[in-house]
């Protein structure tokens, strides 16, 4: 058995999470949109995968497949965002565990981010959507989502309305 690389790791942990959207298998499309992967690259890991038999491919439909090896590996998969969450490994560690969108948006999150470390989350979602990013809506609620799972940002409630803390 090989042990995946963390490219490898993303496209199948998100092959997993689109499985119980998507119950017939997750269209080639949305995955390519949803990775952001040079498409060279995703057919080359989707080629691994489909040599390894974690998955298999038909008609632009990739299916994960459910025997025992799958299924252990994509459970490891979802381990991937704990070391982000030690905070004693250093900030090194924590952007070996960005993707680039994340790593992009964290400096634009920098520069927005108050004195106490607070951002609103309408000026947030906002500058996703419509700034350098130009995120759509579903890329810019799982990058959030993302960043807060990760430790990065946590939704907080002031009186003046809904803020995030950010803490890089």
């Amino acid at each position: 058995m090989n042990t995946l690389k963390p490219q490898q790791k993303r496209v199948l942990n998100t092959i997993k999470v689109f499985q119980a959207e998507y119950h017939a298998g997750v269209p080639y499309n949305i995955l390519k949109l949803e990775l952001d992967i040079p498409e060279e690259d995703l057919t080359a890991i989707l080629g691994f995968l489909e040599k390894e038999e974690y998955i298999s491919r038909q008609d632009g439909i990739i299916i994960l497949n459910k025997d025992n090896k799958s299924d252990q590996n994509v459970e490891n998969v979802s381990d991937v965002g704990d070391k982000a969450e030690t905070m004693d490994m250093g900030e090194l560690e924590v952007k070996d565990q960005l993707s680039e969108t994340e790593l992009h948006s964290l400096e634009i999150i920098k520069k927005l981010v108050d004195d106490s470390g607070n951002i609103s989350r309408t000026l947030l979602e906002g500058t996703l959507l419509y700034g350098e990013l130009e995120l759509s809506s579903i890329r810019m609620y799982n990058l959030i989502t993302s960043l807060e799972n990760k430790g990065i940002l946590k939704k907080i409630q002031l009186t003046d309305g809904e803020y995030y803390n950010f803490t890089p």
